[in-house]
């Protein structure tokens, strides 16, 4: 919805371009009217924006830009606090050691009052030093020379901003720019490809070097070999499969039961096993054994009705065995 919205204000803009030329074309002397022509037809550049739908890293960057604009005027409002305490602090030092001065007009004075001025001066200065407007030792010279305290406060600032309150911003930007891009449909989208092929490749590794005979099919006993290497072993479990329960894992690999598993075979099997059971196939298991206690039940009923001899002569013990098969496990799934 708000590519859409984008476009409704494109065409909105357009629209009003066409009248303002419109306006302009009348010839009416009107300087108000001439600004707003010009600044619609500045408003054409924004078209440009409508190109970032067809670059994935500029949508990226474009969307982190407009995501950190909240994260970014708080980092503004917490440097400014930062810069206008110290401020302050060099300020007042500056102000009483000019007070003690008879003359102000010597060369270190003066550019104690260039950095030092008054409180916009002062946090321009700050600014500055921590931004390359300014070499930061240029700047703390002239504090030097009202007290020696000065030095080490001025390079404790330094290092409160440039080591950390800049790498804390960077670091926000840098989260806000990941989150955009975990939330990037075509992101998820190329992520789960990109691991869908690693794993794949792995797989087909795995395979190729347990298949020593150079068959295409894996046997139980090549199987079983290959996982007695350590390493072979913790490679088996980056795969996320269970190297514990090997006999058992190519017992479910192995779907047609001859003891040899392809690699298309061992392929499927490894995507549909590794990691831990899922939400869905817990909840696909229990619908089955639903399902199958039912068809339990409706044959148990069928054998009762099918069967009156046998019903005769021992209905009632059939009947009670009927509602055991049933009571029990009913209570389970419930």
């Amino acid at each position: 919805w708000r590519w859409n919205l984008f476009d409704f204000v494109l065409v909105f803009f357009s629209l009003a371009d066409l009248v303002m030329n419109a306006v302009a074309s009348m010839a009416i002397s009107n300087v108000t009217a001439a600004r707003i022509v010009r600044f619609v037809r500045l408003i054409r550049v924004i078209r440009i924006a409508r190109a970032v739908r067809a670059f994935h890293s500029l949508r990226i960057v474009v969307f982190a830009i407009f995501e950190s604009m909240i994260s970014l005027m708080w980092c503004l409002i917490v440097v400014g606090l930062i810069i206008y305490m110290f401020s302050i602090l060099f300020l007042y030092g500056v102000t009483e050691y000019v007070a003690t001065l008879e003359s102000i007009s010597t060369a270190p004075t003066q550019e104690m009052l260039e950095y030092y001025g008054s409180v916009p001066l002062a946090m321009l200065s700050l600014f500055m030093t921590i931004s390359g407007g300014v070499d930061w030792k240029d700047a703390m010279k002239p504090l030097v020379h009202i007290h020696w305290t000065y030095q080490p406060m001025f390079t404790f600032y330094i290092f409160l901003m440039v080591i950390g309150v800049l790498n804390v911003v960077m670091g926000a930007f840098v989260a806000a720019t990941a989150a955009v891009a975990d939330k990037d449909r075509d992101v998820i989208v190329k992520n789960e490809i990109t691991a869908m092929q690693d794993y794949t490749m792995k797989v087909k590794a795995f395979f190729r070097e347990a298949d020593r005979d150079r068959s295409g099919l894996l046997s139980w006993e090549e199987f079983e070999a290959h996982l007695q290497v350590p390493s072979v072993q913790a490679y088996f479990r980056a795969l996320e499969l269970d190297v514990s329960q090997a006999h058992v894992l190519f017992k479910l690999l192995d779907r047609d039961g001859n003891n040899e598993v392809s690699l298309e075979e061992f392929l499927a099997g490894c995507l549909r096993l590794k990691g831990q059971a899922k939400s869905l196939e817990v909840n696909m298991l229990l619908y089955e054994s639903k399902r199958l206690h039912a068809k339990v039940c409706e044959l148990m009923d069928a054998v009762i009705v099918l069967s009156p001899e046998l019903h005769a002569s021992s209905g009632s013990a059939l009947g009670k065995h009927v509602r055991n098969v049933r009571s029990p496990a009913s209570t389970s799934l419930a």
